[in-house]
């Protein structure tokens, strides 16, 4: 999601790490949230890969959201081509609830990433309860790998034991060829960053 601005012919985008916020707080990130989903997954029927979504607790609590997904999803019967990204956070009240709805949309062929693992709720007991199909291992540990020792070994461990459960692995912020040699080497099996690509306003 990006905020498009243009100011004496000149345009430009905003990164949603300025204004998310503001809208939590001015009580507009629900309309937000509900304009981009909706919106990727009309994109999402109308190509011929993937599209992943990120969700935070408070979209999975939107019961009007809920039932919008879902009735895009089937309409379009593009289950097997979304996957919802459950965004790292310390605020989920309920693991019940959260299993609840991953075990709902998976029925509909949908697949379920735990995002930036690593910090915040990443306890490996959660992800017993989630079960999810990948792990993304947060940029924070991915962007520094080349050069810092901790960062290593904790995303190593985090390859063995997802290896172990049958979860993918995907690192974010790649960002230069010696992350991402590094990342190959350890066994992850996805990649996004810089390195490949910067956002782009089209698919």
């Amino acid at each position: 999601m990006r905020l498009r601005e243009e100011e004496g012919g000149i345009v430009s985008f905003v990164s949603p790490l300025e204004f998310l916020e503001v809208a939590s707080k001015t009580k507009h990130y629900n309309q937000i949230s509900e304009m981009m989903l909706l919106k990727s997954l009309d994109i999402c029927a109308r190509v011929n890969e993937p599209i992943s979504l990120n969700l935070n607790y408070q979209d999975i609590l939107n019961k009007s959201l809920h039932e919008k997904l879902k009735k895009a999803i089937l309409h379009h019967d593009i289950g097997k081509k979304v996957i919802f990204e459950i965004v790292e956070s310390q605020n989920i009240q309920s693991y019940k609830l959260l299993q609840n709805f991953i075990a709902e949309f998976k029925t509909y062929g949908v697949r379920f990433a735990i995002d930036d693992f690593g910090t915040g709720f990443s306890n490996f007991t959660h992800i017993f309860e989630l079960s999810p199909d990948f792990i993304k291992i947060d940029g924070s540990l991915i962007k520094n790998i080349h050069v810092d020792k901790k960062s290593y070994e904790l995303v190593k461990a985090i390859v063995f034991f997802s290896k172990e459960l049958g979860i993918q692995t995907i690192a974010e912020f790649v960002h230069a060829k010696e992350v991402f040699d590094i990342t190959l080497k350890l066994g992850i099996d996805q990649f996004q960053g810089y390195y490949f690509s910067e956002p782009k306003e089209e698919i």
